[in-house]
């Protein structure tokens, strides 16, 4: 990729996931689409277990759904399977488990293994390299695209009163490379999506309500805006313009999308909770996710972010050993 967002092994990153998605995986996500050729808008939860110590693994988990019915509806049939997230439930259902293979919707679980890719974005010299980089970058758009200025122009602002705050001592570069790898994994599948999915016209993350979306008046949205941006553009040029994202501001504790999340949800915290050494898990829950909904389903991808890059996991594999 060409553009100067790439710094911090950016273009090595992107061409890391490239090589591993357009494998199988990227055979696998076709097939799901294909589904639905006449979907134009689509949207994407995810949720994260990082740096709990008493999980097995960091986890990102996104998932990707088609817009066949309204939230609403959407609600209701994701209640009906089930009702509360995995870690406040005993069992997971039969019908749980079976909607989650019937290609509803396509789930990409990243797992962090403790010396990997992104670690270097945690480090006080990336953090603040990048958000320089960025600065620059809404600066310049302003007097490139003066159609679009007002919204760089707020963009900028965000921008430079995050680097105000990380001149503090306090300032929390890991949080800010967490941030940073999940608005960049965002940004790349929304890429995907619309690199494959052609009639694409609409598009909106509906991420989970944790510290990174919280943190500094929700700064992830303008990484995330920018990351994406600089993606499509490069990518595929004047694509970008094809796809409207929707941005959600100021969503209080209790969203709108819990239940659309709750996916992302019990396929993270199994990931989470899988111990890779020995294939076991802590709870019968887990085990029922792992064997009925994850290990042999071609809708839902477990992709290992290695220090020197990303592989696919094969989770059937793992639990026949």
């Amino acid at each position: 990729m060409k553009g100067k967002y790439m710094e911090i092994s950016m273009q090595k990153i992107f061409e890391c996931l490239e090589s591993t998605v357009n494998k199988s995986i990227l055979e696998k996500f076709q097939n799901f689409l294909k589904q639905y050729p006449d979907v134009d808008k689509w949207f994407m939860c995810s949720d994260y277990c990082i740096g709990d110590k008493n999980k097995k693994n960091d986890v990102i988990t996104f998932v990707i759904y088609p817009y066949i019915l309204n939230f609403d509806d959407w609600k209701k049939v994701i209640n009906n399977l089930q009702k509360k997230d995995l870690k406040h439930t005993r069992l997971v259902s039969d019908q749980f488990c079976q909607f989650l293979n019937q290609g509803y919707c396509f789930s990409f679980s990243f797992i962090l293994q403790k010396k990997n890719y992104f670690d270097g974005w945690k480090r006080k010299e990336a953090g603040d390299m990048l958000i320089q980089t960025y600065i620059n970058l809404t600066e310049n758009w302003q007097i490139n695209t003066p159609s679009n200025a007002e919204n760089y122009k707020e963009m900028n602002k965000k921008l430079q009163k995050l680097r105000n705050e990380s001149r503090k001592k306090n300032f929390n570069y890991s949080l800010f490379g967490r941030m940073m790898t999940i608005c960049f994994l965002a940004g790349y599948l929304r890429y995907l999506l619309l690199r494959e999915q052609k009639n694409i016209k609409l598009f909106s993350w509906l991420s989970d309500r944790d510290a990174i979306t919280n943190w500094n008046d929700e700064i992830y949205q303008t990484f995330y805006h920018i990351i994406s941006h600089c993606i499509i553009a490069s990518e595929q040029g004047e694509e970008y313009h094809r796809i409207q994202e929707v941005y959600l501001e100021n969503i209080k504790e209790e969203i709108f999308y819990d239940e659309m999340n709750r996916v992302a949800d019990y396929i993270c915290g199994t990931f989470a909770d899988f111990d890779y050494t020995d294939g076991s898990v802590t709870g019968d829950k887990q085990c029922k996710m792992m064997e009925d909904a994850i290990s042999s389903n071609n809708y839902i991808i477990g992709i290992s972010v290695e220090e020197k890059g990303v592989a696919q996991i094969c989770h059937s594999k793992i639990l026949r050993e």
